[in-house]
């Protein structure tokens, strides 16, 4: 077992060595690139030989990583999603927005096995494998932890080092903010913070859900957007989430897309969810090339 330590956390991050041993010198290369490079940008202690900042006419500027890939005006999308049960559905769904709206495209949207955090997947050799085996355009990067009452706050390390083998795979990389829970006017706005602190860390796009919600239910309350958990994403719900994600994967306008009768959504709701993911991605926008 090879345990990293992370300077900025003081995390450690455990890789199995037999994992290790099944990757190619291009696949280690990309993951301990990934880790070190955080942990070297992240700072450790004093050097004498720097000059103190305020002795400068300004701050150096903070290092955030190698630039997002850009594919959204790619021929073929291969999307692979990482993420617990509040992915369900999507692969289905952009597969879905994509091939109606955009008929000369081909996709393919896949979810990594297992509903892990995205702390726990790495220490998972199957999701690493999934991501280095495969061609992907896009990787959509759900399960940062979060204290729901606001009063822990979890590393995103993982989520950085996730984001940073995207990019030096030519991958772009789209964070994924949780809808809030039924009640809850605060969580979706809150969920989204902490997703853009990390892209401020780790150049990343990041996909406005929350907020789309938040606009969504402020117009309209009367639609299912939930199961009766209230936790989980109902299938009006899950669409409108679909389709923000429908315009930063492709930069297409979310509210030109044709409706669709296999969603057995009546088509004054999909116009109504195309028009909301579309107005707060004007507001919001989720990737900064």
């Amino acid at each position: 077992m090879l345990k990293i330590f992370h300077g900025r956390s003081a995390q450690v991050h455990k890789i199995p060595c037999q994992a290790l041993a099944q990757r190619t010198p291009f696949q280690l290369s990309l993951m301990f690139g990934a880790l070190f490079s955080l942990t070297a940008c992240s700072g450790g202690g004093d050097k004498s030989s720097e000059a103190p900042i305020d002795d400068l006419n300004e701050a150096p500027p903070k290092y955030t990583g190698l630039p997002i890939p850009q594919n959204q005006d790619v021929a073929d999308y291969k999307i692979l999603y990482f993420g617990n049960s509040h992915v369900a559905g999507q692969p289905e769904l952009i597969k879905t927005l994509i091939e109606n709206a955009l008929p000369n495209k081909t996709v393919v949207a896949e979810t990594a096995p297992g509903l892990h955090f995205l702390a726990e997947r790495l220490d998972d050799p199957r999701s690493m494998d999934m991501l280095l085996e495969n061609e992907w355009t896009h990787l959509v990067l759900q399960g940062q932890k979060y204290s729901q009452s606001g009063g822990n706050i979890y590393p995103t390390d993982a989520a950085e080092s996730w984001i940073t083998v995207a990019k030096q795979s030519n991958i772009t990389p789209i964070l994924f903010p949780e809808h809030p829970q039924l009640g809850n006017a605060q969580e979706g706005q809150y969920v989204y913070d902490i997703h853009t602190t990390i892209a401020s860390n780790q150049r990343s796009c990041v996909s406005p859900i929350g907020p789309a919600w938040d606009k969504a239910l402020a117009i309209d309350s009367s639609l299912d957007y939930y199961y009766s958990d209230g936790n989980h994403a109902a299938p009006i719900g899950n669409l409108l989430s679909a389709y923000v994600f429908y315009e930063v994967i492709t930069g297409e306008p979310a509210d030109l897309i044709p409706d669709i009768n296999e969603l057995e959504i009546d088509k004054e709701t999909q116009s109504f969810l195309r028009q909301i993911a579309s107005e707060t991605l004007l507001e919001l926008a989720a990737c900064e090339f």
